[in-house]
């Protein structure tokens, strides 16, 4: 079977993004076969279907995910690819509707966004109190170098910034 690569670039979070295109490429015929980030493969297989992420806030193969996946198949919507505890959900076109959502919906996903916008704010926060001690120590030693250093840790700040930014925005 003929395979396709492209890449295109979703910002972190942007689940409904890139579940947009993939619904694309499969009403042109694509299925996805990893659908990441950055770069996306597919196959060509007949069937047009509707995609959605889920995100499982259990360990695989528990008892816990065998039902959370159960109550996923009982609304229709089967596994289609899986990285980590992300789960990637299709449903033929024809059976649902454009505001069709999991079982679910998106708590799990916003949890697990939850969870990382709190490590990040954490992350922050060390990054913040690590450059303004290297910025007062080298002002107060005279150490031009050890004040440069302070870059650093506030490019640190400016990223998780960033990233917080990215996930907020995309609950």
């Amino acid at each position: 079977m003929p395979k396709k690569r492209t890449f295109h670039n979703f910002r972190p979070g942007d689940l409904s993004g890139l579940e947009r295109k993939l619904n694309e490429m499969s009403a042109a015929g694509w299925q996805a076969v990893k659908p990441g980030r950055l770069v996306q493969t597919y196959r060509q297989e007949p069937g047009a279907f509707v995609h959605r992420f889920g995100c499982s806030a259990h360990r695989p193969g528990s008892a816990d995910e065998i039902t959370w996946l159960a109550a996923q198949e009982r609304a229709g919507w089967k596994p289609a690819a899986r990285k980590k505890g992300w789960i990637l959900f299709r449903k033929p076109a024809d059976q649902s509707s454009p505001e069709d959502t999991l079982a679910d919906g998106r708590e799990t996903v916003e949890t697990l966004f939850k969870a990382k916008i709190a490590r990040l704010e954490n992350l922050r926060r060390v990054f913040l109190v690590l450059g303004t001690l290297i910025l007062l120590g080298g002002y107060f030693a005279a150490l031009l170098p050890l004040m440069y250093a302070s870059a650093l840790p506030l490019l640190g700040v400016a990223w998780a910034t960033c990233r917080i930014k990215y996930l907020e925005e995309s609950t």
